[in-house]
């Protein structure tokens, strides 16, 4: 790979490295146990980050593991060894969620918010939605656009939001 905490390499740059015309030939010849996923060959789908980047999400999992919607703050990611390649690497990796730029969140994060969002009466307000995740509009806000961009949630009119199929 290009980079340490990159664990795959872009497939549109292989057809030059590989001297090969162009990308649907890369991804006709890619076979197991590489794979092509978001645009990039990688070897599995659980690519292993460097050990330093695995013990900052570790951290990030073990703090935040029974309050899921407070995202820790960059500086805490920073301290943490978490800038923006090693956070990255994590989303990647399928270790972490990014919301935004520097807010990220445990992957449960989306299932625990489905189900705390269908108790609340519907439709739901985003301050209801904050208070009922217990978390900061920092948080909430991006959290609901992406329940919104999954099909979880159905954004109204009126900025009020409604759970669009219970889970089970």
């Amino acid at each position: 790979p290009p980079h340490p905490l990159e664990a795959a390499f872009p497939v549109d740059v292989l057809p030059h490295r590989l001297g090969l015309p162009d990308r649907p030939l890369v991804e006709a010849l890619v076979r197991p146990p590489l794979r092509v996923a978001g645009g990039r060959v990688t070897a599995s789908a659980g690519d292993a980050l460097p050990e330093p980047v695995a013990r900052a999400v570790a951290r990030v999992r073990a703090e935040y593991a029974d309050r899921p919607f407070q995202a820790p703050e960059a500086h805490r990611l920073a301290e943490w060894g978490l800038g923006p390649r090693e956070l990255g690497a994590a989303v990647r990796a399928g270790e972490l969620l990014r919301l935004a730029d520097t807010v990220v969140l445990l992957l449960s994060a989306v299932a625990v918010a489905d189900r705390v969002l269908a108790g609340l009466p519907q439709p739901f307000t985003l301050s209801a939605a904050r208070q009922a995740l217990d978390t900061t509009r920092r948080v909430a806000v991006p959290l609901l656009e992406l329940l919104d961009r999954r099909g979880v949630t159905r954004r109204l009119p009126d900025d009020a939001r409604s759970v669009v199929s219970p889970p089970p």
